[in-house]
């Protein structure tokens, strides 16, 4: 008898706590309660002053608005969306134009949400409505958020939840494009105003609306297996970039080599015909991964603050220096710039002094893993590469008397220093500006690199090949001091000098492996991978 009596029980209770609760609904013709039990959630989901959460998502513009709330929707008339709730859907589905994710605003569950609100043809879902309403809000507000500062906060790449350092008023200029119904126009009047975001964004824009463009293969170079496969797939690549000569009457390994090259030119790699590291990289470019690199460079202009009227910019992927002045390019330079395990860091700086004929004073890193063992091989590498051996207080020892056998990694208790001269790895002539990374700019012993078109070649430093002109344009404000002559006499001169310079040059070392002009687009590689980074955590893949 017990027993037929809880059984019952037990599966009510069962049923009770599994089943989903039943959507609030209303009947679409009820107009008063509608907005009745519209006004109800609204009140309950707006409850919290400071966040809110809708599922996995927070709303992280809540606060800027929450205010335009009262006890009606923004988006919606009835359960439709109004004239700026379409506007605002269809902004959201071309935010890739602005080099955005429309995931990144929901575009996916606000589809949902639409297609949920309609019970069926009766019945309205007040649920799906709300949150609707809610995600479209933040949505908008984001997007203006993040086409005004980007994503991410620049020195950590963390996603940016704090929108209260934006530019002044942003927000207002959202709610001003909303009350003139002219979304779009509010969200363009906070993207940069930098000519290298416009060409860049006008370029995406070309690529987007032309799905004909860059319609290539990646290719994936994981291991080495199916190698006769990989080699038909690069080929068809090749031929369909148009570098693949098919009528050439060469053999087979020499078109092969010639298209290459070609590839090789257009991504500014060293053109050696070969399958190396940074042609497999431009071989796994597809039209997806195009677009990807474009939006990663709008993004880190949107990070950029206003320059000032004279700089040094150098961008490391293209391994070039530009100086400007008043916004005109007055010089520019080929540079060396740090390998991918010794990567150039980003930085911003002013460059106070240049030093003439400089020691180069060895960091501990290339001592320990480079100099000592070729030390340890044979001693007179000190000798010939122009070292001193320095102890405490800087005393010049006698490298002929230390016993480098017992010297290691872990236990070097000299340094290394190399003398001043042509053949100092320095150069001639050091450029000086603080920055916790112990880099510099300077000239070089090592000319050749300058030759070639894939420069990630030094332990961090920039390497500058034309340093005289630059050291001209740091000089030229300062006639009463230093002359173009003089600085010529000083170079002639063995000896160190140092020049304070009147006027500090502000120094950029950036990250763009894509850049627009009058002349188009031009792509670079990925050589630290940074691109990638920001990819994966943007795209989630």
């Amino acid at each position: 008898m017990k027993l037929c009596f809880f059984i019952p029980l037990l599966l009510l209770l069962f049923y009770s706590c599994n089943r989903t609760p039943e959507a609030k609904t209303v009947k679409a013709s009820a107009t008063q309660e509608l907005a009745k039990e519209v006004a109800a959630e609204l009140s309950d989901k707006l409850s919290n002053d400071t966040v809110i959460t809708l599922g996995s998502n927070l709303l992280s513009t809540y606060r800027f608005f929450k205010p335009h709330y009262s006890d009606k929707l923004l988006w919606f008339d009835k359960a439709k969306l109004n004239s700026n709730g379409d506007s605002l859907f269809r902004l959201i589905g071309q935010s890739m134009y602005y080099g955005l994710n429309p995931e990144d605003y929901y575009f996916t569950q606000i589809k949902n949400n639409l297609d949920s609100i309609p019970m069926d043809r009766n019945y309205v879902n007040i649920d799906k409505l709300v949150n609707a309403d809610l995600l479209l809000s933040n949505a908008y507000y984001l997007m203006g958020a993040h086409v005004n500062k980007g994503r991410f906060y620049p020195d950590s790449l963390l996603l940016q939840t704090n929108f209260a350092k934006l530019n002044r008023g942003w927000d207002s200029l959202l709610w001003a494009g909303y009350t003139g119904k002219n979304l779009r126009g509010s969200i363009d009047s906070l993207e940069p105003k930098n000519y290298n975001y416009r060409m860049l964004k006008k370029e995406l824009g070309a690529i987007l609306s032309n799905p004909l463009l860059y319609q290539l293969d990646s290719i994936p170079f994981v291991s080495d297996k199916d190698s006769a496969r990989k080699q038909q797939l690069i080929l068809k690549n090749l031929i369909k970039q148009g570098f693949y000569d098919t009528l050439s009457t060469d053999s087979d390994s020499l078109r092969m080599a010639k298209a290459l090259d070609k590839l090789q030119r257009k991504w500014y790699i060293q053109p050696d015909g070969k399958l190396g590291k940074y042609t497999k990289q431009a071989l796994s470019y597809n039209r997806e991964k195009v677009i990807k690199q474009i939006s990663m460079a709008m993004e880190r202009w949107r990070w950029e603050k206003a320059f000032p009227e004279r700089y040094a910019f150098i961008n490391i992927p293209a391994f070039w220096l530009t100086v400007f002045e008043k916004d005109t390019v007055v010089m520019q330079s080929a540079i060396v710039c740090g390998k991918p395990e010794t990567q150039t860091p980003l930085l911003t700086s002013k460059i106070n002094q240049m030093l003439i004929y400089p020691y180069w004073n060895v960091p501990v890193s290339i001592a320990t893993k480079e100099i000592l063992p070729a030390v340890k091989r044979d001693t007179t590498y000190i000798r010939r590469k122009n070292f001193e051996v320095l102890g405490k207080g800087d005393k010049v020892l006698d490298y002929t008397k230390i016993p480098w056998k017992t010297y290691s990694a872990d236990y070097l208790p000299v340094r290394f220093r190399q003398r001043i001269g042509d053949d100092n790895s320095l150069g001639v002539v050091k450029f000086n500006f603080f920055n916790p990374y112990g880099v510099y700019l300077h000239d070089t012993n090592s000319k050749r690199y300058f030759k070639t078109s894939s420069r990630a070649q030094s332990h961090g430093c920039i390497r500058l090949e034309k340093f005289v002109e630059f050291a001209d344009f740091l000089i030229r404000d300062d006639s009463v001091h230093y002359t173009h002559d003089s600085l010529q006499v000083y170079f002639a001169k063995q000896e160190q000098r140092k020049l304070a310079l009147k006027k500090p040059l502000p120094i950029y070392t950036r990250y763009y492996t894509a850049q627009a002009d009058s002349t188009g687009l031009k792509l670079y590689i990925d050589v630290y991978r940074k691109d990638e980074e920001m990819m994966k955590l943007i795209y989630h893949k």
